[in-house]
Order: C-alpha cells, then sequence, then structure tokens
C-alpha cells in the first residue's frame, strides 16, 4: 500500500475524531477516511502512510449507507468543524455511543462498560452559545483542522442565531486583526465580543468583561476568561442527569470540583444539605461568589481541586469531578479513593481521559460503576459529553478516620 494508490474499501467502525475505518488483509494498520459512514463501500486514493495509520481520501462511494444525508452547512467538505453532519442524527447517537464504548474499553480496560443510550438534542442546529474565529483582510473564518487552511465563513450551522447575525455585521471590517470570540447570552442583549473593537465602522459594543446566562431559570454571570457550556439546551440536562445521579436524598453534603463559575453548585443547591465548590481560576471564582450568593449552602474555596480534595476531612457523601478535558491529576484520584464518598460523579468531554482516571478509581474494589450517560452536547461533531457515576461498593456511610 503506497501513496496514490487507488483501491476500494469497506469501513466497518467510528474512530473517535469521528472518521469511519477500514482494515485491510495483510495490513496491521487502521485505515481512515473523513466523510464516509460505517458500513458503506468507498474507492480511496491513499495520502498518508505512517508507522500506526493510514490516511486516505474518498474519491467515490460506491456503496452509501441509508444513514447517508445531505449536510446542511455547504462548507461541510471545506469546514473540518462538523465532522457527522453527513449523517442521520439518529445514527449519530448510536455511533457517538460505540466511540464511548470504544474509548471506555481501550482506555479504561472495562470490558462491558454500562453504557446508556446517548441523549440526543431536541434541535441540533444553531445550539453553541459561543464562537471564535480567525480573521484575514478583515474577514471572518476558520481554519481547517488537518490542512490548516483559512477558509471565511458567512454563516454556520451550529452557531446561535444571534452570533451569526454579528458575524454579517463585522465580517469585511476587522482589518488589522486576527482573533475574534463572540459570546451570548439567554437573554436579548446579553452578549460579548472580544477583542475590544476600535474600528469606526464597528458600532456593536465590544470588549466586555462578562456577560450574564441563564440556566434552569439562574442567572449565572460569565467573564470572558471563565468556561460555561456553549450549548444551553443540553446544558440543563446534563445539570439534571448529574442531579440524579448525587442527590437522590436531600441529606446530603456534595463536593463540586473544578466548579468553574459554580454551575452545579446552584443547581443542586436546593436539594442538597450543602455544596463544597472547588475552583482555582481566579476569574471563575469571581463569576462563582455572584452566581452562589443566593444560596446560604454553598461553600466556595479557591485553589487546586487535586490539593484541597485532599485536604478534606471524611465523611464525605458525593464528589462531582468536572475536570478539563485532560482529565484529573493523579493526586486528584488518589484524594478521591482516600475520601470514598457514597456517590461519585464524573462529567468528562472526552471519553480517554475519562476511561483512564476510570481505570485508577476502580482499582482496589473501592468503588464500582453504575452508569456512564452520555449526552450529545456538540450535535453533527464527534465530541460527546459523558456523566459516569459510581458507588463505594459497601454502600454504607464513609466513618472517620
Amino acid at each position: 500500500m503506497n501513496e496514490g494508490d487507488v483501491i476500494e474499501l469497506r469501513f466497518d467502525r467510528i474512530a473517535p475524531k469521528g472518521d469511519a475505518v477500514a482494515h485491510v488483509e495483510g495490513v496491521d494498520k487502521p485505515i481512515y477516511a473523513s466523510g464516509v459512514i460505517p458500513g458503506e463501500v468507498a474507492k480511496v486514493t491513499i495520502r498518508r502512510v505512517r508507522r500506526n495509520w493510514v490516511a486516505v481520501e474518498v474519491d467515490e462511494i460506491i456503496a452509501p449507507s441509508p444513514d447517508r444525508v445531505e449536510p446542511r452547512c455547504p462548507l461541510f467538505t471545506t469546514c473540518s468543524g462538523c465532522q457527522l453532519q453527513h449523517i442521520r442524527y439518529e445514527r449519530q447517537l448510536e455511533l457517538k455511543r460505540d466511540m464511548v464504548v470504544s474509548q471506555l474499553r481501550t482506555f479504561g480496560r472495562l470490558e462491558d462498560p454500562p453504557v446508556d443510550p446517548v441523549i440526543g438534542a431536541k434541535d441540533p442546529w444553531y445550539y453553541r452559545n459561543h464562537a471564535r474565529f480567525t480573521l484575514r483582510d478583515g474577514q471572518i473564518g476558520f481554519i481547517r483542522r488537518f490542512r490548516k487552511q483559512w477558509f471565511p465563513v458567512p454563516h454556520c450551522a451550529i452557531m446561535e442565531p444571534t452570533i451569526n447575525t454579528i458575524m454579517g455585521e463585522l465580517t469585511g471590517k476587522l482589518h488589522g486583526m486576527t482573533q475574534c470570540n463572540v459570546r451570548v447570552g439567554a437573554e436579548p442583549g446579553q452578549a460579548m465580543i472580544q477583542p475590544k473593537i476600535g474600528i469606526p465602522e464597528v458600532s456593536l459594543p465590544s470588549g466586555q468583561p462578562h456577560l450574564f446566562e441563564t440556566l434552569g431559570g439562574h442567572p449565572f454571570r460569565v467573564s470572558a476568561a471563565s468556561f460555561f457550556q456553549v450549548n444551553r439546551a443540553q446544558a440543563e440536562v446534563l445539570t439534571e442527569v448529574v442531579r440524579a445521579f448525587v442527590a437522590d436524598t436531600p441529606d446530603v453534603t456534595v463536593v463540586d470540583a473544578y466548579a468553574g463559575v459554580g454551575t452545579f453548585a446552584v443547581m443542586l443547591a436546593p436539594h442538597v444539605r450543602k455544596v463544597i465548590a472547588i475552583e482555582e481560576s481566579g476569574p471563575a471564582v469571581a463569576d462563582a461568589q455572584l452566581n452562589v450568593a443566593a444560596f446560604d449552602n454553598i461553600e466556595l474555596r479557591l485553589g487546586k481541586s487535586e490539593v484541597l480534595l485532599g485536604e478534606l476531612p471524611k465523611p464525605v457523601d458525593a464528589i462531582i469531578l468536572d475536570p478539563p478535558r485532560s482529565g484529573c491529576r493523579p493526586e486528584a484520584i488518589t484524594a478521591v479513593r482516600h475520601l470514598a464518598p457514597r456517590r461519585l460523579v464524573y462529567v468528562s468531554c472526552d471519553p480517554s481521559s475519562l476511561g483512564r482516571d476510570l481505570e485508577a478509581l476502580l482499582a482496589d474494589d473501592i468503588f464500582v460503576l453504575r452508569r456512564v450517560t452520555p449526552i450529545d452536547m456538540f450535535p453533527h461533531t464527534h465530541h460527546v459529553e459523558c456523566v459516569a457515576m459510581l458507588e463505594r461498593k459497601d454502600g454504607a456511610p464513609c466513618s472517620v478516620d
């Protein structure tokens, strides 16, 4: 198999980045193609042969899948931001579950992980409330992931309509700038455009330090440097899943590690005895102080989760872990295993780091993994959010050291 060869391949599964994967007898490496659906046969050209993988370019779909649909966005073949838009949405959800199961087996060594069907979005279009654009000659656009090519974006089918309106007002005017971030809130007029645009042709306010979001009826201040979920509707589903896993009884104290602007803490506070929220980012803590002010049962602590978790005394009823994509540091895993809460809920946007951390958490038979519930926070992309629920094996209240 050499670069430039043209061959026919049947693709049999989905890869973590949304590509379809084929295997050829006698070739001990996977062959990846974008824009193909598992089960399809395609004529392809070999583009790259590497030590551990082969990449191909699709010339023709010979046997199309019944799940193939026409992508809504005309930029689909140019833009790498959506990898699955050519697949019927219900099938996307099935493939995402397959991806989660595969990643948990590979990185968590879980033979038969208890993964639920993916909770899909009621409307998988126009959901993103945050966008990062790259600018060329004043024009708004994106950079392709693989070839690193810039291209203009006049309209995006997964951005909220308000962001598309702002894009239309800004494009062609931002000369001298290279980057622009836009975030919008649920209420009219809540928009944050960064950085500040000092151009007379642009009348839109910009450089705002923060905006206010709304989730589950609660207001949240979100600063430019703070994290907040990009899909508001699915974020409410996420918080309900977490609440159901954690607050099976109101008489519990919950530790919310990597608490961000206090989203889970605020949503849980009416349903539990107390929430201890831990966050290390200064801007996020400043937001959280305002966001949790209406609740007298939320205690906010500034510091690294791996450090402050290690300083908590037993017993602990429940812990929520919602780390960055890279997962938890080993010290955080050690601290959680020492605390041995009755319930542990791990929220992850990367099934591979989730699998790695689950393997460590399940060591020594302290916990048992009850459920993993995937939620489609990012329709038409390969990304998927997962909520894993673990219980201490004995199920009894944790004893004090």
